[in-house]
């Protein structure tokens, strides 16, 4: 068999066209995590949500993360404390959003005690959502669990 120009063009097509397809099956198969589901939505409620940032930005201070033994503890000032209604904590994972855990804001002497064996060691965006006196506000605090 005689190897011309016309067959070096038929074989480099062809590997051309597998190597698309291969790299097409690879790119579908791949797990897409978005910061959030409805993020169209969240675009929309922006002007909302940076009120809710400025609201907020006096509370960055008044709650304070800690490791204690076997619990991420979550102190909250007296004067935080007293003022929210209620409320939930978000431990939200960048890297695998399933792996994201909520837990219900509930206050036990100024503090919020949540069990290390629930989380998975490394990083965590804790988000604390509260309402006070129907406002709604918002606390982000990063941690970092071994």
């Amino acid at each position: 068999m005689k190897f011309d120009w016309g067959t070096g063009i038929l074989i480099f097509l062809i590997l051309f066209l597998l190597a698309a397809a291969a790299f097409m099956v690879f790119a579908f198969k791949q797990d897409v995590n978005l910061v959030y589901k409805d993020y169209y939505n969240k675009g929309v409620d922006y002007t909302e949500q940076m009120d809710v940032i400025a609201r907020s930005e006096n509370y960055y201070s008044a709650l304070q993360t800690r490791l204690e033994n076997e619990f991420l503890v979550l102190d909250f000032e007296e004067s935080l404390a007293l003022k929210i209604d209620s409320g939930s904590v978000l431990m939200y994972r960048p890297s695998d959003s399933k792996q994201d855990l909520i837990f219900p804001l509930d206050l036990w002497e100024n503090r919020v005690i949540i069990p290390k064996d629930q989380l998975i060691s490394g990083r965590y965006i804790l988000k604390l959502f509260w309402y006070s006196e129907g406002l709604k506000y918002e606390v982000d605090k990063q941690v970092n669990i071994q």
